[in-house]
């Protein structure tokens, strides 16, 4: 089934996203009329309530969290399932008509414990499909955990492991910016002891044209006092001039070989082992 991600981010109080919650209720909020129809609502509405009906069609694994301005279950997010035929049904609560859906097998984490599923949230969205938090949902919903392997690290957790790993090894000294949100070709950008320039791309990626395609905005950052580190699939390893290509599969090999040590123990906590 398709991971989706929904946001209760309506016209609404406490209380009722408190009902919602308790009673495992998703809803969305478009106009303050009884119609479950996509083609009675505006353009928002009407997007919002056909990909609803699609979950329903076919089955969803669904996150539910709450807009910011909601002071109830800040904290945590409930994930569950829409079964395939699902109705979407109105409903009324204190004078508020949403469209809601039933969850089934619904459960509620917390960040706390799932740090990453507050990091990759979409951002202001209502509705929308949710890829990167597959893995995740599913092993929250099958009470199961993800694979102990580098294809279970999010993006953002690979570019996390790839620093670190740049650091046990004495290749990088400080950083200069933060990972992976400052230079669009760029993920680590730092120093080694000496002073020298690092930059160094992650991606696990396995699109041979979509590397080359990075390796070569990478090589833009070449100069006598830099140096270009690539990391990426064991896959699409290969030789490129003035650039050091070091696998993710040893990356994390390298991290995990010693069951006692900090890194070791960081990727566990990062796939909730």
């Amino acid at each position: 089934m398709q991971a989706v991600f929904i946001r209760h981010s309506m016209s609404s109080t406490d209380e009722i996203i408190d009902e919602l919650w308790s009673k495992r209720l998703i809803a969305v909020y478009f106009e303050n009329k009884p119609s479950t129809k996509p083609e009675d609502y505006d353009s928002a509405g009407k997007k919002a309530l056909e990909r609803l009906g699609r979950c329903c069609k076919s089955g969803a694994i669904v996150g539910v969290a709450v807009g910011a301005k909601f002071k109830v279950h800040s904290g945590s997010m409930l994930v569950g399932e829409i079964e395939s035929g699902s109705k979407v049904e109105a409903k009324d609560f204190g004078g508020f008509i949403y469209k809601t859906v039933q969850l089934k097998n619904a459960r509620e984490v917390y960040y706390r414990d799932y740090p990453l599923l507050a990091a990759i949230q979409p951002r202001l969205t209502t509705i929308t499909d949710w890829p990167s938090a597959q893995k995740y949902l599913e092993a929250i919903l099958g009470k199961e955990k993800v694979p102990c392997e580098v294809g279970s690290l999010h993006p953002s957790q690979l570019e996390v492991i790839c620093y670190e790993y740049l650091r046990m090894k004495k290749v990088l000294s400080n950083l200069l910016m933060p990972i992976g949100r400052t230079l669009q070709d760029v993920d680590i950008v730092g120093i080694d002891s000496q002073g020298k320039n690092i930059f160094a791309q992650v991606t696990g990626s396995t699109h041979h044209k979509e590397i080359e395609k990075k390796i070569d905005k990478l090589k833009s950052y070449k100069s006598e006092d830099s140096a270009l580190i690539f990391f990426g699939p064991k896959s699409q390893e290969k030789r490129y001039e003035n650039i050091q290509y070091i696998s993710i599969e040893d990356v994390f090999k390298v991290l995990t070989e010693d069951p006692e040590s900090s890194c070791s123990n960081m990727i566990h906590k990062m796939l909730r082992w």
